[in-house]
């Protein structure tokens, strides 16, 4: 068992998709801010997952936090997680108001309709084993009445991530002051702002006028070169010879990763494009959703809003 002291007292919560990559690096660049993990952990989620995370990913798959880098952990006055499902989380709540008394929370936001081709893209971008196209996706939402099913992996990312205000405002609820919510557009057209809002609020100095903020994650899609595929999924006669001449688990990824890696590398793609009539389908579906964040102040003290 790993364990660890001080535990995560800033958590970027998500929504996936909604500019938490970037979000997380500019942070995580901050002298008096610690990230031990390369990307995201989960960890208060650990365990039989309470929902699909992906369509390849259902119910019940197990999620284990990534090994952390403690190196120095407890000189710094935050130590920060970023996890885009702790959001819809009812085990990561509870965690928190439960364990974690200091602990504050940055959610982040996007327009429903951009999150799910988004999303789509990024499962297109990371998963080797999905190729279910845009239009083969929206056909089987349509199937459930956009109504998203924990049951059925292969629409839930699409139909449940987009879905953020019961979330947010339960957060927000519990939480209070220690919740800030950050849409993307904040993001996206004032970063330097956002950012130096956020430091204020943790406490912590500011960043100057030239500080770099470059942008991560974006969109993107599996390389689908032959020798990008054949760097993802080699032939079963090189596994079987890499299990004699590499025997350990340890020993073939020390060996293989590397040179796997850059069949793992997404290649840059346009933003996927629907039709209007699709288009508006799908703000009709998400109505609730989109009405929510058009109107954030109404819903949300606006104190807990970070949109320059």
């Amino acid at each position: 068992m790993h364990r660890f002291h001080p535990s995560p007292n800033l958590l970027l919560i998500g929504g996936p998709k909604t500019g938490t990559t970037s979000l997380m690096h500019w942070l995580a660049d901050h002298k008096q801010i610690h990230h031990p993990w390369p990307n995201e952990s989960h960890f208060l989620m650990a365990g039989p997952a309470e929902f699909p995370t992906s369509p390849i990913h259902p119910k019940g798959t197990t999620i284990l936090a990534p090994r952390a880098d403690l190196d120095g952990v407890g000189d710094f006055p935050w130590v920060m997680d970023k996890s885009t499902f702790h959001l819809y989380s009812d085990r990561a709540l509870q965690a928190v108001e439960e364990h974690l008394p200091d602990a504050k929370v940055i959610i982040t936001l996007r327009h429903p309709v951009d999150l799910m081709l988004s999303m789509h893209q990024e499962h297109n971008k990371r998963l080797v084993d999905y190729n279910t196209s845009l239009d083969e996706m929206l056909e089987m939402c349509r199937t459930q009445s956009f109504e998203a099913d924990a049951n059925t992996p292969d629409t839930y990312s699409f139909l449940r991530f987009p879905r953020m205000k019961e979330e947010t405002m339960r957060w927000a609820d519990a939480l209070g002051d220690r919740v800030r919510v950050v849409p993307l557009s904040s993001i996206a057209t004032d970063p330097l702002t956002t950012m130096n809002e956020i430091l204020t609020w943790l406490g912590i100095q500011s960043l100057t006028e030239d500080t770099p903020l470059p942008k991560h994650n974006e969109r993107g899609k599996m390389n689908q070169s032959n020798w990008a595929q054949f760097l993802r999924q080699p032939p079963n006669f090189l596994v079987s010879l890499s299990k004699i001449l590499l025997p350990t688990k340890g020993l073939r990824r020390a060996v293989l990763d590397p040179i796997r890696s850059p069949g793992f590398k997404p290649v840059r793609t346009e933003s996927a494009q629907i039709t209007e009539e699709v288009r508006a389908e799908l703000e009709t579906a998400f109505a609730e959703e989109i009405e929510f964040q058009e109107n954030l102040a109404k819903y949300i003290d606006s104190s807990l809003i970070i949109s320059p």
